[in-house]
């Protein structure tokens, strides 16, 4: 389409006609008529050229509810495992005469690599103290420095835990003795009473073991 047919061309000097023709638009406040060019003189003309910018309304999500579930969460789960075990009434631990106060806190702290774990449930008595003296064999030829036992917390048996109490007794026997620095009940992201972290010494020396709990 040629420019001077267009329609824009058309109604470019809309403005101008209607002035000159005094066309009237609406009636004022007194009832009389407003002409074109005064209803239109606080109109003002958009530049060509401007550039024209449409904001898009972005729908945030509402995540407020599910990051504090989270951080509450995350919260709960720090307390328990900040729980100090030592508190319980099944804590148990041991350690050996000449023993740093400074690895035995450690040792109770969980800050012992745990290198190899036995899970004691479901066998006998008998059973499992072969199983254990096995597993000590095993872990000092390997060089292990920590090794975990789970016995349980023996919540199920009649007086105290058995597994737990023989544990005590298999560990100042003398031939398991003199591999035993200390031993301790778990942190509860462990296994806390229902567990039992033992440290080993890597040369064989036989020392009285203190027992608490």
């Amino acid at each position: 389409m040629k420019e001077e047919e267009s329609i824009y061309r058309a109604f470019s000097n809309l403005s101008e006609f209607i002035k000159e023709k005094k066309i009237l638009i609406k009636e004022n406040k007194n009832g009389g008529n407003v002409e074109f060019s005064e209803a239109m003189q606080n109109v003002k003309k958009i530049p060509q050229d401007a550039e024209r910018i449409r904001k898009q309304s972005r729908s945030t999500p509402r995540t407020t509810h599910i990051l504090d579930s989270k951080k509450q969460l995350e919260e709960s789960l720090q307390d328990y495992q900040n729980l100090n075990v030592t508190n319980l009434p099944e804590y148990m631990e041991g350690y050996a005469d000449g023993i740093n106060p400074l690895t035995m806190e450690k040792l109770k702290n969980g800050e012992f690599s745990i290198e190899k774990t036995l899970d004691l449930h479901g066998y006998s008595i008998d059973n499992a103290e072969k199983i254990f003296s096995q597993f000590l064999k095993e872990a000092i030829c390997s060089g292990f420095h920590c090794i975990k036992v789970i016995h349980g917390r023996g919540l199920k048996s009649k007086g105290k835990p058995l597994l737990k109490e023989r544990l005590k007794t298999w560990i100042v026997k003398a031939m398991h003795r003199k591999w035993i620095i200390a031993f301790s009940s778990a942190k509860m992201c462990d296994g806390g009473p229902g567990a039992t972290c033992i440290l080993l010494k890597h040369k064989p020396e036989k020392k009285r073991i203190h027992i608490i709990g």
